[in-house]
């Protein structure tokens, strides 16, 4: 299969897999005892064996020492618990779509860090785009505060903080995954990063004293959708796309979930988005793809001039 077909294959299942996340989040925890962070444990803790057998499975493949990009596999997987662990809980304060917009800020992010480093030139189309990112996140917190009730605007925020944070811990893990997927295979690496996570908030469900398996069937069930879905044939693709891409380029691909996790919501569930994701939710998007489409611009002309 050619090589391109074969990256556009990834990008596509994995933004199918991963669309479907915010959907069995939200029927777990509305039918279920279960809280965000236990699902986010169970979800990686589910995977992992999954993967570390198609590791072993693999042909031609060297066995890379754990001590090897050790730092880079431990930091991938401690930004995805943060990530995990904190966009998941911002989805019991926030719609769905308002979720999904501001824990995708990260391309955005992304471009920041490679000005600063010097690694991205400084360009108006894209800081245009990082401004009217940043006008559309003040347009939805201001208006996290037309309800009536304060205490309903004063959780809207924390969600909100929640997300970004959430976002802001995905930007680690693109970041270091780029670098463990360029001397490992994708299996052998999501292994890692995901054992290294699923400690993490195995850990914190413990010393907050919070439930670490399910309590009923439904809820086992609800935990290996996660897993099988958006962890195994989300993730685990994208991260594949990472040997192939910049980090730029396959955070971008991840904006794929912002239209169609509201719209899986929509059509199981019913939930609409609130008015004011109408105001700053196109807002932040336009921002957003504004800076994608001139990094993927960009690529595309670095693989001409390249050959």
């Amino acid at each position: 299969m050619n090589r391109t077909v074969k990256t556009w294959l990834l990008l596509v299942v994995g933004i199918l897999g991963i669309s479907t996340s915010t959907l069995w989040i939200r029927l777990a925890t509305d039918t279920s005892v279960m809280d965000e962070v236990q699902l986010a444990f169970l979800r990686l803790a589910l995977a992992i064996p999954v993967l570390v057998i198609l590791a072993r499975m693999e042909k031609n493949q060297e066995k890379v020492p754990l001590q090897q990009c050790g730092w880079a596999v431990i930091i991938a997987g401690a930004s995805l618990a943060l990530h995990f662990g904190a966009w998941m809980a911002s989805l019991a304060y926030l719609s769905v779509a308002t979720s999904v917009v501001l824990v995708y800020l990260h391309p955005v992010i992304i471009y920041a860090i490679e000005v600063a480093r010097g690694s991205a030139p400084f360009q108006w189309a894209k800081i245009g785009g990082v401004i009217l990112t940043l006008a559309g996140t003040t347009v939805l917190a201001f208006f996290a505060e037309e309800e009536s009730d304060p205490s309903v605007a004063d959780q809207k925020l924390w969600g909100m903080l929640l997300s970004v944070i959430g976002s802001l811990a995905f930007v680690g893990y693109l970041l270091a995954g780029r670098k463990a997927t360029q001397v490992m295979s994708t299996v052998t690496y999501a292994s890692r990063a995901y054992s290294v996570a699923a400690i993490g908030l195995l850990m914190w469900l413990l010393v907050m004293g919070g439930r670490v398996l399910p309590q009923t069937p439904t809820g086992w069930g609800f935990a290996g959708l996660l897993a099988l879905f958006p962890t195994l044939l989300g993730h685990t693709p994208l991260n594949a796309a990472l040997k192939r891409l910049p980090p730029t380029v396959v955070s971008t691909t991840y904006l794929g979930e912002m239209a169609g996790a509201p719209l899986l919501v929509w059509l199981f569930i019913q939930e609409a988005p609130p008015s004011s994701f109408w105001i700053g939710g196109p807002m932040v998007i336009a921002g957003i793809m504004a800076v994608a489409w001139k990094s993927e611009s960009e690529v595309a002309k670095d693989k001409d001039a390249t050959g």
